[in-house]
């Protein structure tokens, strides 16, 4: 893919798809890809032998449990250490995977439809001489490959995009804030311009002012993408590709059994999760009831990357595989508007349905709304059926969730509990999942 033929704004995807395979891999660069992403960035530093290693700290130590640092080994050294996935978001059902250089990944990839955003990382209080080398390192592995067409390079520091700018290659310089003067980056001839999402509005449209397309990182749900896009941004910096681009494939990403997609763990309750193949098991910070991390959620997915339709059926496999007591539950939200009340864990501006499964059999659906601080009441429907078998081994229970417009019911298959709520406000295509003092695990549509 050619960086002239890509169609902007664009959703590029971070380290790779790092929320579905260890990040700058070359899994999460297939995971990125898989995800029809057309712009992808991965980290890269330089080696003691010149080697350009795909690594994002300067240290082995969050990524490899090793506290070695990269640029004072060689690529064949730093390869000894696999990826641990278990540092990597929570990816527990990965296992480890090897460690590559970027030669690697364009042996691997070259002739894949895509581009490449290469962000050249350095070693602490590093000399222009060392940025220098890091520039040339890239600018010599690009031009090997043949890929002159196809990368920008981009980094903290102005001397690598400099050395790639004086190669003809684009460039990127990114901050924090955008503290730089934007006109004098493009006098430089740089193009692009990274970004933090908080940063202030006024520098991201200062940036577009100047004719650099601003890249905002690290944008993790729908609507903070959305909101960059108004203040100007050209493309986003994401983890989950294929949940924030409208070019991923398939319509409804729920049906596509996309667990780990839209809801990164969050820093004050996080998603204690193991994927593996459809099955999403999910279990709070802490079990005891009474506390607030005995509760934990995540958007799946949408339903649609446009309008949902008026009508709608989900079905949804529900284990419970440890329960504090037989009231807790497991919960599905439905209808959810938006994303946004997931920012920044701030829970109580969640608008949705949310269906409640508990031990004891009994099945509820309650309004989550903003106008009641987010709270789950009132209760919309109950239905009482037979109790839920709780254990390691899972029993399924199978549930079946119907959306019109004016009602919302959830059937339990195979029995006669039925709830049904008549209620309207809330007709959103986001679906997420909950727990609250328990462990549950969720498998999308009825298993085969």
């Amino acid at each position: 893919m050619l960086i002239e033929n890509l169609t902007w704004p664009l959703a590029i995807a971070h380290r790779g798809a790092r929320s579905t395979a260890p990040e700058n891999s070359l899994e999460a660069v297939a995971a990125a890809i898989d995800a029809g992403s057309d712009l992808i960035e991965i980290d890269v530093q330089l080696a003691a032998d010149g080697s350009l290693v795909l690594c994002h700290d300067t240290t082995l130590t969050r990524t490899h449990g090793v506290t070695r640092a990269v640029a004072g080994l060689t690529a064949t050294a730093v390869k000894r250490w696999p990826i641990r996935s278990a540092s990597q978001l929570g990816l527990t059902g990965w296992p480890d995977v090897p460690t590559v250089t970027l030669a690697e990944v364009f042996a691997r990839f070259a002739g894949a439809p895509v581009a490449w955003l290469i962000e050249a990382k350095y070693p602490a209080d590093p000399t222009d001489a060392q940025l220098d080398a890091l520039g040339d390192a890239v600018v010599r592995e690009v031009f090997r490959w043949g890929l002159a067409g196809s990368v920008i390079v981009q980094s903290f520091q102005r001397r690598p995009g400099l050395r790639a700018i004086a190669a003809g290659l684009p460039a990127g310089y990114i901050e924090t804030a955008g503290g730089s003067d934007p006109y004098d980056l493009a006098a430089q001839g740089f193009d692009y311009y990274g970004i933090r999402k908080d940063a202030p509005a006024e520098r991201i449209a200062a940036a577009a002012d100047a004719g650099l397309r601003p890249l905002v990182y690290t944008v993790l749900r729908r609507s903070e993408r959305d909101l960059a896009l108004s203040q100007g941004a050209a493309a986003v910096v994401t983890d989950d590709p294929l949940y924030l681009s409208d070019r991923a494939p398939g319509p409804d990403l729920y049906q596509l059994g996309t667990w780990p997609h839209g809801h990164l763990p969050s820093p004050v309750n996080p998603v204690k999760g193991v994927l593996t193949g459809a099955a999403l098991e999910m279990a709070p910070a802490r079990m005891e009831t009474g506390v607030p991390e005995n509760y934990t959620a995540a958007v799946l997915g949408s339903a649609s990357h446009g309008t949902p339709p008026a009508s709608w059926t989900w079905d949804v496999q529900v284990a419970l595989l440890a329960a504090t007591s037989s009231t807790r539950s497991a919960q599905i939200q439905i209808c959810m508007d938006s994303d946004v009340g997931y920012h920044d864990d701030d829970h109580t501006r969640i608008g949705a349905y949310n269906v409640l499964l508990r031990p004891n059999g009994t099945l509820d659906i309650y309004l989550a709304d903003p106008d009641n601080g987010g709270g789950t009441a009132p209760r919309l429907a109950t239905a009482s059926g037979p109790a839920v078998p709780v254990g390691t081994s899972p029993v399924y229970v199978a549930l079946g969730i119907e959306v019109t417009p004016t009602q919302i019911t959830v059937r339990r298959r195979g029995t006669s509990s039925v709830a049904t709520a008549t209620h309207a406000k809330y007709r959103g295509g986001y679906v997420g999942v909950g727990v609250r003092s328990v462990r549950a695990r969720f498998v999308p549509g009825p298993r085969t």
